[in-house]
């Protein structure tokens, strides 16, 4: 999801420096000036847009501090973050302000003296929900961190793998899974050439869902009976003469409860598959 930028049209000029660097940075990033258009209405559009943020960017300065618009998306971003639970609302101070009361706890990113290192500060901070290769989600019961990879041109290697780790606080084990994506020449050859032309998000996305697609007719849900790495395999076809074998190895770790345990398999790809398209989602 886009990252929403609060600020005060008199500070345009850092405000365009600034959101250029991110989307070189491949965060995308929701701008008024850039998504409203004539007769569209400009509260219903920010409410959805601050509603619909991962992250809110609240530029500081004395312009921002003294507009009751800010003050109203400052406010809207931390009433979000108390009804979520997580943080949202992330300071930029560009000029001498009056920080608000609300803000004075956070760390914020100084342009103030060190403009690059406040940058970097920034991008860090955006990676942990603007990088679609690796994310967590959670549940009441457990959490599911994954991560995605690809390989090079060996033929003999996966081209992307998956990684997913199962846990939650109140288990004594965790459900390791590999889900490895064999490609045939033609297949690895396209990835590597939109590689090249800057499509690799939509390759990788394409892949994921020709994946998904298939678990419609062939759920893969696996029983977990002792303690040995099992796997399971078998070959999928895709468009552009595009050929793959699926190959996911799975184990169970920690303690044994006595108890089989059930795993998923399709589903965490579907989990990998949403966090992709939420990160890349355009505004």
């Amino acid at each position: 999801m886009p990252i929403f930028i609060s600020y005060s049209r008199q500070d345009r000029k850092f405000v365009d420096s600034l959101v250029m660097n991110l989307v070189a940075a491949r965060h995308t990033v929701w701008m008024d000036r850039w998504e409203l258009g004539v007769g569209d209405s400009l509260t219903q559009r920010i409410q959805d847009a601050l509603t619909g943020s991962d992250a809110i960017l609240v530029i500081l300065s004395k312009r921002s501090v003294a507009s009751e618009w800010c003050r109203r998306e400052l406010t809207a971003g931390l009433v979000r973050e108390l009804e979520e639970k997580k943080t949202l609302v992330m300071p930029c101070v560009v000029d001498d302000c009056d920080i608000p009361l609300f803000l004075r706890d956070k760390l914020y990113a100084d342009f103030r003296s060190d403009p690059d290192e406040a940058f970097r500060l920034l991008d860090r901070s955006l990676s942990r929900i603007s990088n679609p290769m690796q994310g967590r989600t959670e549940s009441p019961e457990f959490f599911t961190d994954f991560s995605l990879d690809w390989g090079g041109k060996d033929p003999d290697e996966p081209l992307f793998r998956l990684m997913f780790v199962d846990h939650g606080q109140r288990l004594q084990y965790v459900v390791w899974s590999l889900c490895e994506i064999y490609a045939n020449p033609s297949a690895r050859d396209d990835f590597f050439a939109d590689l090249k032309k800057g499509k690799r998000d939509k390759h990788i996305t394409d892949v994921l869902r020709l994946l998904v697609a298939d678990f419609i007719k062939r759920p893969l849900t696996e029983r977990i009976t002792d303690h040995f790495e099992k796997y399971v395999a078998w070959p999928l076809s895709g468009k552009h003469h595009r050929k793959y074998v699926i190959r996911f190895r799975y184990r169970r770790l920690g303690i044994d409860n006595g108890f089989d345990t059930l795993v998923h398999l399709d589903m965490n790809i579907r989990t990998a598959l949403a966090h992709y398209e939420q990160v890349l989602k355009k505004p």
